[in-house]
């Protein structure tokens, strides 16, 4: 049985996390589910959320085309920087009891030997000696006269798990989607765990489509360990696709265009709409020919 006694203790040691916790609002921490997803999409520089393709990787962008299954398993492996950064997707779709149909998605990038430089400046001074409390000692900047203890240089890793779900339903013309993404994500020796919602909608005119994410929700947020939360702001994405068919040559083209809409700049390519809204363009071209062989 559990006592009023433990009740009330257990309810302030959580007032006094929440008091002694942080909360900021940054411009990253979700990029784990815009990156991974599988090399089609990829290819397509991440534009296609009007596209709607049969890919396991498309919900991840638009949850409104997790209905666009295939029943096929996608995995994709990627390597960059001389395999420094390395990460995995598995997508799949699952039926439901209802007859329709949830799309399942399950990622991993890890960052290895990020070099840990924190103890490796001899902050001693112009003297170079420590105790003196000479000019520059402790003050955190290399100084003349201090000098780098490179055998003091450790090393960490970054991992992030994510596990994501999307499901749609058609809604007057329109297919409208909720996609629910889990996040845990460990740096060193210190975890955190989140939770995020996107929100998608999309629409066919014969061979044009257009597709309007929420991303973030109203915000997606994580908290470490220490009691310190991290809340990523919402940002709006809309896309175009238009499909362009030369049945004389068995050509498909297929140009695809999306437009990030943010509340804060999250790169150096954002741009600023009317020098107050941060921007990002993205744009990309695929052609079929005779539904074999892809140019992307």
């Amino acid at each position: 049985m559990i006592s009023k006694k433990n009740i009330v203790i257990s309810l302030l040691l959580i007032s006094s996390a929440k008091l002694h916790s942080e909360v900021n609002f940054v411009s990253y921490g979700w990029e784990l589910f815009e990156r991974v997803t599988d090399s089609r999409t990829n290819s397509l520089a991440n534009a296609n959320i009007a596209y709607p393709i049969a890919v396991t990787g498309a919900p991840l962008l638009n949850p409104a085309l997790s209905n666009i299954y295939n029943n096929k398993i996608g995995i994709t492996h990627q390597s960059r920087i001389a395999g420094m950064i390395n990460s995995e997707f598995i997508g799949f779709n699952k039926s439901l009891p209802d007859s329709n149909w949830v799309s399942i998605s399950l990622l991993y990038e890890g960052v290895s030997n990020i070099p840990d430089t924190r103890s490796v400046l001899l902050d001693w001074g112009a003297d170079g000696v420590f105790g003196t409390f000479d000019v520059g000692e402790g003050n955190g900047v290399i100084d003349e006269g201090e000098r780098l203890d490179i055998n003091k240089i450790g090393y960490f890793s970054q991992n992030q798990f994510g596990l994501y779900g999307a499901i749609s339903r058609p809604y007057r013309k329109w297919q409208v989607g909720l996609g629910v993404k889990l996040l845990f994500h460990t740096i060193d020796n210190h975890y955190g765990l989140g939770a995020g919602i996107n929100i998608g909608a999309y629409r066919a005119f014969k061979n044009f489509h257009i597709g309007v994410v929420l991303n973030n929700s109203p915000s997606s947020g994580l908290i470490w360990d220490d009691g310190n939360i991290e809340l990523s702001p919402g940002s709006l994405s809309v896309g175009m696709h238009h499909l362009i068919s030369l049945e004389k040559y068995n050509l498909k083209i297929n140009p695809i265009y999306k437009t990030n809409f943010l509340i804060s700049d999250r790169t150096i390519d954002s741009k600023l709409l009317f020098n107050e809204i941060p921007f990002e363009l993205f744009g990309a071209l695929e052609v079929i020919y005779k539904r074999k062989i892809f140019f992307r």
